[in-house]
């Protein structure tokens, strides 16, 4: 006898709580009795917003391995030579390619990546260039066996993946690059142009596409590669979509934008649709904000990226990122906190909360003000003994030191601030300035700054009475105005100015008697910082101009520190150099911050403006379900 769950399935799961939310829930439905409501645990897919291009084009290269925050962009229609690289908020210009071309094809990452084929202007004509770039300059590789743009590509430098073209006859060939040279590899199931191609050389996916030459209707068409044959797939993506952007693997892929009409580009629709394939199905997912095509993507199914493109007419300068995954996200935000009463530049602070703030001396002209931060006002307070102003300070508000600085020459004096008065307490073994510090009054260290004799790269250690010295810093860490955050045996150091001219983008820890170095930052900096080893927090300052963007200078952009590697965050509201960030003692450490007063830009002065941060946060709920 067939049972009633054969025939009609069996019934929700009634529970008085949640499930465990993971992906072993994923898809499952349930009736909460306690809440009274049916819920779901699904994938949250959405794009939103990256950092502009320096120069709208379309028909442009990408590393197609790269990722959200390490991407790479290289000719177009109008940036022929032009190469920017992205660190996840912002492009950087690079070296230029050694063959000016648009509609040229690419593969491998950031500091690895292949740009092969295209059309120059200078003559007309397609070419067969194949170069090689290393993370900051291009190479010549091996030609292509024939000159043509509009292929599908993918891969790494040393195992690309070239499909079809045009002109090209017939234009169903596919070629591998192993690093020096290219070679014939299965033949593709039909002539096509404008295919996208998803995953590595030995196992590739490849979908859609147009005819080449005279565009006579997109094609549907779905197929695999296991680095020998091509085999065609069932099914087919929606609408054909073609000269779009892609992101994935075999297994799991996204195809975004393009064109979508049967009659083929030129003068076919551009797209905003966006569809997932899951190893058997394309399934239409969440829609970009700006239609477009013949443009460049990377990244992974669940964490892509595209930018540039054809608006049909007009080219675009955005950059939109796509991610998808289980968890509710609040992003992080910078806030307006209440304004200092001195504007001043090169203050120093301490604070154990964005609830009790400290700010003292700064200049020129040098100042020995002290100001309170509540979490909504500053208020003045009793006067430092000294004024100055490159003042190393840390510990809390009511707790706090201020090591050295400047004066008329540098300064070797110490204060110590209990919440009400500032007393001069022992001399500094030398005089430095523009060193960073971090730790409590009672076990401070001072790392690096500026001595008589120059900058130095030692390390003091303060028990509150006596100075004693701590380990010698790496060679290549900055040695004035970087930011820092932990304690004396868990402390870090990143960024700041390495003389005679460089800005650092080097991260130490420290553990109490000698220094490690760690993963680099994004950018290189003089900045501020703020929580602990394991979670700090970097933002603004002053960023390293490079001499291909000579207009680089203060930067809004705040990094995050998670104990391994550093990440993009939300950038700061206001340009401002030498401000101060502080929240040494939070219950989460660089999940909230405070950074307040700086030297403007790009007019000149002071800033007297604070800002407070509140970090992202990524929680995996459950979606309640409505009848409607």
């Amino acid at each position: 006898m067939t049972e009633y769950s054969g025939i009609r399935g069996t019934r929700v799961k009634y529970l008085s709580s949640d499930p465990t939310l993971d992906t072993s829930t994923e898809g499952q439905v349930w009736y909460n009795s306690t809440e009274g409501t049916l819920k779901s645990l699904v994938q949250i897919k959405a794009w939103s917003s990256g950092g502009n291009m320096p120069t709208a084009t379309s028909n442009n290269g990408s590393a197609t391995q790269g990722t959200q925050t390490a991407s790479l962009s290289f000719g177009g229609g109008n940036t022929l030579p032009q190469t920017v690289e992205y660190n996840g908020f912002s492009w950087t210009a690079s070296d230029n390619l050694g063959t000016p071309r648009y509609v040229i094809s690419g593969a491998g990452v950031q500091t690895a990546a292949l740009g092969f084929g295209g059309y120059t202007l200078s003559p007309n004509a397609f070419t067969t260039a194949t170069e090689e770039y290393d993370g900051s300059s291009w190479t010549a590789g091996g030609a292509l066996p024939s000159a043509r743009a509009n292929m599908g590509a993918n891969g790494t430098q040393t195992a690309a993946i070239a499909v079809g073209g045009y002109p090209l006859s017939p234009a169903n060939v596919t070629e591998e690059y192993n690093g020096s040279s290219w070679t014939a590899g299965g033949a593709y199931p039909i002539a096509l142009q404008d295919v996208s191609i998803a995953g590595p050389q030995t196992a590739a996916l490849g979908a859609g596409g147009i005819l080449p030459g005279a565009p006579t209707g997109a094609q549907t068409i779905i197929t695999n590669y296991d680095g020998t044959s091509w085999t065609v797939v069932s099914g087919t993506i929606p609408n054909g979509q073609n000269r779009a952007a892609y992101a994935g693997t075999q297994t799991h892929a996204v195809v975004f934008g393009g064109n979508t009409n049967a009659s083929g580009p030129p003068n076919g629709v551009v797209t905003t649709a966006t569809n997932e394939w899951d190893g058997s199905t394309f399934a239409i997912t969440a829609n970009m904000a700006t239609a477009r095509q013949s443009y460049a993507g990377a990244g992974t199914a669940t964490a892509a990226i595209g930018f540039a493109g054809d608006k049909n007419p007009g080219a675009s300068d955005d950059t939109e990122e796509y991610n998808s995954n289980l968890n509710a996200i609040t992003q992080a935000v910078w806030s307006a906190g209440g304004n200092v009463n001195t504007a001043i530049d090169i203050a120093a602070g301490a604070g154990g909360s964005v609830n009790a703030g400290l700010k003292f001396s700064g200049g020129p002209p040098n100042t020995a003000a002290t100001e309170e931060y509540n979490g909504s006002a500053w208020t003045s307070v009793n006067n430092m003994n000294t004024a100055r102003r490159g003042v190393m300070g840390t510990g809390v508000q009511t707790s706090a030191v201020a090591i050295g600085g400047y004066e008329a020459t540098n300064s070797n004096k110490t204060e110590e601030y209990d919440g009400t008065n500032w007393t001069a307490v022992t001399v500094v073994p030398s005089t430095l300035s523009s060193a960073t510090a971090f730790g409590i009054q009672t076990a401070a260290v001072i790392a690096g700054g500026n001595s008589p004799l120059g900058w130095v790269q030692t390390t003091l250690e303060y028990d509150g009475t006596n100075y004693s010295s701590g380990g010698t810093m790496p060679a290549t860490t900055g040695a004035q105005h970087q930011g820092s955050a932990g304690t004396l045996t868990a402390g870090l150091v990143f960024g700041g100015y390495i003389p005679p001219s460089a800005l650092g983008v080097t991260t130490a820890s420290y553990d109490g008697s000698s220094w490690s170095a760690e993963n680099n930052m994004l950018i290189s900096r003089y900045t501020s910082g703020s929580g602990t080893q394991t979670a700090a927090l970097a933002p603004g300052g002053y960023q390293n101009a490079n001499p291909l963007n000579p207009g680089a200078g203060f930067t809004l952009a705040c990094e995050q520190y998670d104990g391994t590697s550093w990440s993009n965050t939300c950038n700061n509201n206001i340009t401002r150099g030498y401000q101060i960030n502080q929240n040494r003692a939070s219950n989460a450490p660089g999940t909230t911050g405070l950074v307040f007063g700086g030297s403007a830009y790009p007019a000149p002065g002071n800033i007297n403006s604070s800002e407070e941060f509140t970090g992202g946060i990524s929680v995996t709920t459950a979606s309640t379900l409505t009848t409607s």
